[in-house]
């Protein structure tokens, strides 16, 4: 039989064990509802994470919220081909590409090649290229501002031999040089920028006054040589809606390092171009983001053009830069 103080000395150390053991074991229960609690935090803030990446998935590429199954996916990049094949992403890409290549708003949707041959070919998932150098013609439809018809055509070079474009573009040189049209034919495929002379009443705009040093170099000694482009171009005749075209009588034109006959095959050799697919690619990034390229987005720019270069279409390219994780993280 314990004695009367050892019996008290075991009770005080039982106690004591008691009182040492508690603030541990509550330190434990808390450590473990602390760990569950940044657990459950953190699955909340990917889930919100993935909702963000989502709606400005599906803004971006088909100009709505995203569906239920997209907001609620654990990648919502994985959704970036289905959004790709909407109908609303052809409608918008080919609006944007629109405003790109055109030199402003035109009141006529009749009068809108660019537009509609361009949702043909996303809408088709043909090549890009096509939108450019393509057989086809743009003809208005019968019902005014019923919109236009895209129409295969052996002689077509994408929109740039359709009427309303040729018509929009012809210029006003003197001759029927057709230097706006030569312009733009290279800004839609290369991005090229330039800023036009505004000259004084009495300047000479004649070719030969285009020789002069201070126009010269834009118009005859540049790759883009614009006098030397608008050479393999149709001669405009008349003005207004008694407008027509001539072929030229110019002949080939020495340019971008070769001889080329005619407007097809300067077509088909800047298409052929570093600058034709680095052009895109900015596009497919202003469509995107609003802005062009930085230096530090290289590597996805990078992809962007390879994959135009593999795959062929602007849905590849445009896909290669939003299925980057740092679409949704810019």
């Amino acid at each position: 039989m314990l004695s009367k103080s050892r019996s008290f000395s075991r009770k005080t150390l039982r106690i004591s064990l008691v009182a040492l053991l508690a603030p541990v074991l509550a330190g434990g229960v808390a450590l473990v509802t602390k760990r569950s609690a940044h657990a459950e935090g953190a699955e909340a803030d990917k889930a919100e994470v993935n909702e963000r990446c989502a709606v400005r998935i599906s803004i971006a590429l088909a100009g709505k919220s995203p569906d239920p199954a997209l907001l609620s996916a654990p990648d919502p990049r994985a959704g970036v081909d289905a959004l790709l094949a909407t109908p609303e992403f052809a409608d918008r890409y080919a609006r944007f590409i629109n405003s790109e290549f055109s030199g402003g708003p035109i009141s006529n949707a009749n009068d809108d090649p660019v537009y509609y041959l361009a949702k043909h070919v996303i809408t088709q998932k043909k090549p890009w290229t096509e939108l450019f150098q393509g057989q086809y013609d743009v003809t208005p439809l019968a019902t005014a501002g019923a919109g236009m018809a895209v129409e295969n055509d052996p002689d077509g070079v994408g929109f740039f031999r359709t009427q309303s474009w040729m018509k929009r573009y012809a210029g006003n040189e003197d001759k029927g040089l057709m230097l706006v049209a030569a312009f733009r034919i290279v800004q839609n495929t290369t991005g090229l920028e330039l800023v036009p002379s505004v000259g004084a009443p009495g300047d000479d705009r004649s070719a030969l006054g285009r020789k002069a040093n201070a126009c010269k170099g834009c118009h005859f000694d540049s790759w883009y040589a614009i006098d030397t482009v608008a050479n393999l171009l149709p001669v405009r005749q008349g003005q207004g809606d008694t407008m027509t075209f001539n072929p030229t009588k110019a002949g080939p034109q020495q340019l971008l390092g070769k001889t080329i006959q005619n407007d097809k095959q300067l077509v088909q050799a800047l298409v052929a171009s570093d600058g034709w697919r680095f052009n895109q690619c900015r596009q497919v990034f202003k469509f995107l983001y609003g802005r062009p390229e930085n230096q530090c987005e290289s590597k996805v720019f990078d992809a962007c053009v390879a994959a135009l270069d593999t795959q062929k279409t602007i849905q590849a390219a445009v896909a290669a830069v939003a299925k980057d994780a740092s679409f949704c993280t810019n």
